[in-house]
């Protein structure tokens, strides 16, 4: 770390107006037809305008600012040229020996360095004339700015610089200078909190070069209320990028009365650049109080140090104080959460809930919600979703999200690769022969073609086109009450959604292995063998159309989530393959390691299907699924039909795909489930114990179910239907599924940990009890 004098205890340059134009006549060669000195807190700044019309700022700067910080700022400004041309900073005017500037000898004996600069168009507003517009302007401003500096170092930005709110702390020195007994009080509360939640977390912050001082003294804004000029670069530090957006919500924005609320405009205008990590955006809070306590103590040592400057430098005081006291009224936490949901704000937050919910059912009238009272979301962090008041709900439901709702990497694979590139396959792109392999490389070697489309629905649809083709024959055969797909070759495939009455003749059915509910029961001698058997009797009764192909969804999830023995699918497997069929292995609910054992989960079972369907999690929330065959297989269908869609496998959604295979392998997520899930079902369990409303327990890793039944232990739907009504008034998201709707699904990302088990077992706990 670079020592220099600082500025703010260095006495201000103090030229005359005669020294100033001799300066600037044999520095750079510019002769003066008028002089205007401008407010300055350290530096000596002048407005310079010449006969021939052009106009310059003119900087005798603080000699604190050395050769080192002098150059540094000079590189800057020709990287930023270079980067974003469009940005309206100043640009430097060379000495008349061609130097960045120039070295002076004072009138009290110290060497005083001057530049000159290009004099940008504007005028300095007042915070409270700017618009929500203006303010807006600002925010994305100064994330450009911090853009065009991301690649920009210099060894001079390591340096030490009071105004540096990540030096707070050593601030202390000065409170002896708050006279005001509180407002002291108020200052060491924010510094404290600085100490033990703000500086642990900044050497993990994404840190660069930044400007560290887009306050409204150094921002002009032309007629229509936008930035038209950045004036002053004598706060760059190496610092975190975020430090920029709380210096400019402090700074532009203390003196307003809705100071924190006008913050959302700016920090939306700076995310709308530069999206902020959700760290950053949790320590916002925290570090624009750090500014304001900053000014509020270096003004009072300033104002005692230069009382004739006093009345500059304290001209943002009392705004800062305002700002801090309103931070304190509203409860800087409830401050952390509106900055934290303005980082993260879309558009779609502008809704009140009842009214998005009337416009939805106006326009959507077949389009179905979970809850009497829906669930208005807008965000998800892992295992979290928020509505638009910031309540969290614990998503113990969602498979979508399999490593966690907005995943890092699966945001930043997603985000790159829509930079790069995003059209259909039929162009030769690297990243969907590599989701390819990487798919096979999880699969026995028999399964060695990989087709990536949309969704799940329209992998299973191709299975079954391929089916057809390869075996000659139009009968499929599916569980009792599976599911899927919505297609119209899928909704035969999916009893779950069947009309009443309706039976596609082309699809027999056969009874899901119910080990609790069905005719052969858990403990019963080869009762998963007799489930099996009931294959044949559908095969032949699919009569001259022939056995195609069974689908098998290996967890039986829409069939109440049974997760039969492995010997069920081994038998199912070979009676299928007796009867001619092919083996469909539906891994779209139970796959991407969700069983705890294996990342698909027929593995268990040893048995090698003839197709492997992927869908809902394998994009994180990004369109993608995929369907692995044996090759041979596709032989049957003609070459002049193409086996391929448009967006099926381009590369962003292949980005997203493959972001997702390495985070589930990174971050160990299959033995989680699995631990996880061993220890949920274990609390499940003891709550079976407790509440005779549970009659089961079933599953593997984190795909539950609880059966929940009546005195007579028949199906308690009704009771399901309001055990997770208010399980989602106690924040925990849970879906109830079964040919009766008794059976609570709880499908929760692979990211779940112990305690939040511990938060949906009390919660259950406590519902149960009431019911």
């Amino acid at each position: 770390m670079v020592q220099r004098p600082d500025p703010l205890e260095s006495t201000p340059p103090a030229f005359g107006e005669g020294a100033a134009r001799q300066i600037l006549r044999e520095g750079f060669g510019v002769e003066s037809s008028s002089l205007r000195l401008l407010a300055g807190e350290r530096d000596q700044n002048f407005r310079v305008d010449t006969a021939g019309g052009q106009r310059f700022l003119f900087k005798i700067s603080n000699p604190a600012d050395d050769g080192p910080i002098l150059a540094m700022q000079a590189a800057a400004l020709r990287h930023i040229e270079q980067v974003d041309p469009g940005l309206p900073v100043m640009r430097a005017i060379p000495t008349v020996a061609g130097e960045s500037w120039v070295d002076v000898p004072g009138p009290d004996s110290r060497t005083y360095p001057a530049r000159l600069f290009t004099f940008l168009p504007g005028q300095v507003i007042a915070n409270t004339a700017l618009t929500t517009e203006a303010i807006w302007s600002h925010g994305q401003t100064t994330a450009r700015l911090g853009r065009a500096l991301r690649g920009f170092f210099h060894p001079a930005a390591d340096y030490e610089i009071l105004w540096d709110i990540t030096r707070l702390p050593e601030l202390r020195r000065l409170l002896t200078h708050v006279s005001d007994g509180p407002r002291r009080a108020q200052v060491e509360w924010v510094m404290d909190r600085f100490e033990a939640r703000v500086a642990p977390a900044l050497p993990g912050l994404r840190a660069q070069v930044i400007h560290g001082d887009m306050s409204l003294d150094n921002v002009l804004f032309g007629a229509d209320l936008r930035v038209s000029g950045i004036v002053d670069f004598g706060d760059m530090t190496h610092a975190p990028l975020v430090c920029d957006l709380a210096v400019a919500v402090a700074d532009v924005l203390h003196g307003r009365d809705d100071a924190i609320e006008a913050a959302d405009a700016l920090i939306g205008g700076y995310v709308s650049v530069t999206p902020l990590d959700d760290e950053e955006a949790g320590l916002l809070a925290d570090l624009v109080a750090a500014r304001l306590a900053t000014e509020v103590t270096v003004t009072a040592w300033r104002c005692g140090l230069y009382p004739d400057n006093a009345a500059y430098a304290a001209s943002g005081e009392p705004g800062a104080r305002a700002f801090l006291d309103a931070i304190e009224a509203m409860g800087i936490d409830a401050v952390a959460r509106r900055f934290r949901e303005a980082c993260h704000r879309l558009p779609y937050q502008r809704s009140a809930t009842s009214d998005l919910l009337e416009r939805r059912r106006r326009v959507l009238p077949r389009s179905p919600l979970f809850y009497s009272r829906p669930v208005h979301l807008v965000r998800g962090e892992g295992v979290w979703l928020f509505d638009p008041d910031d309540r969290r709900y614990l998503d113990c439901y969602n498979n979508v999200p399999v490593v966690g709702h907005s995943h890092p990497r699966v945001v930043q694979a997603v985000t790159q690769q829509q930079r790069l590139l995003a059209t259909h396959s039929r162009y030769l792109h690297e990243a969907i022969v590599e989701l390819a392999e990487r798919l096979r490389a999880t699969l026995p070697p028999e399964l060695d073609a990989v087709m990536v489309v949309n969704s799940g629905s329209e992998a299973n649809d191709l299975a079954w086109r391929i089916a057809r083709a390869a075996t000659g024959r139009a009968g499929a055969v599916v569980t009792g009450y599976a599911y899927h797909g919505l297609t119209e070759a899928t909704h035969a495939l999916s009893p779950e959604e069947w009309a009443r009455g309706e039976h596609p003749a082309h699809v027999a059915t056969i009874p899901a292995p119910d080990g609790y509910r069905g005719p052969y029961r858990r403990g019963d001698d080869g009762w998963v063998q007799r489930y099996a058997a009931h294959l044949d009797d559908a095969a032949r009764a699919l009569g001259d159309r022939g056995f195609a192909a069974i689908y098998l969804d290996p967890a039986f999830t829409a069939d109440g989530i049974l997760s039969p023995p492995p010997s069920y699918l081994q038998e199912a497997a070979r009676r299928a393959q007796a009867l001619g069929g092919l083996v469909v292995a539906d891994e779209v609910q139970a796959g991407h390691g969700r069983s705890g054992t294996h990342l698909w989960s027929f593995q268990a079972a040893g048995i090698v299907p003839d197709m492997v369907v992927m869908g809902k999690p394998m994009g994180n929330g990004f369109p993608v699924a995929a369907l692995v065959v044996k090759s041979e297989l596709l032989e049957a269908v003609p070459e002049e039909v193409e086996l391929f869609s448009t967006f099926g496998g381009n590369p962003v959604a292949c980005a997203a795909a493959l972001a997702v295979l390495a985070v589930i392998e990174d971050e160990d997520l299959v033995a989680s489930a699995g631990k996880v899930g061993s220890y949920l079902r274990q609390g499940l369990l003891a709550l079976a114990e407790r509440h005779s409303l549970i009659g089961d327990v079933r599953g593997e890793g984190l795909l539950l179910g609880v059966e929940l039944i009546d005195e007579a232990r028949g199906p308690a739907a009704g009771d399901a239907h309001k055990v997770t009504e208010a399980m989602r008034e106690r924040g925990i998201l849970l879906s109830a599924t079964g040919p009766a709707g008794n059976v609570l699904k709880i499908r929760p990302p692979l990211v779940f940990r112990p305690e939040h088990a511990d938060l949906l077992l009390q919660a259950l706990d406590e519902v149960l009890a009431s019911s």
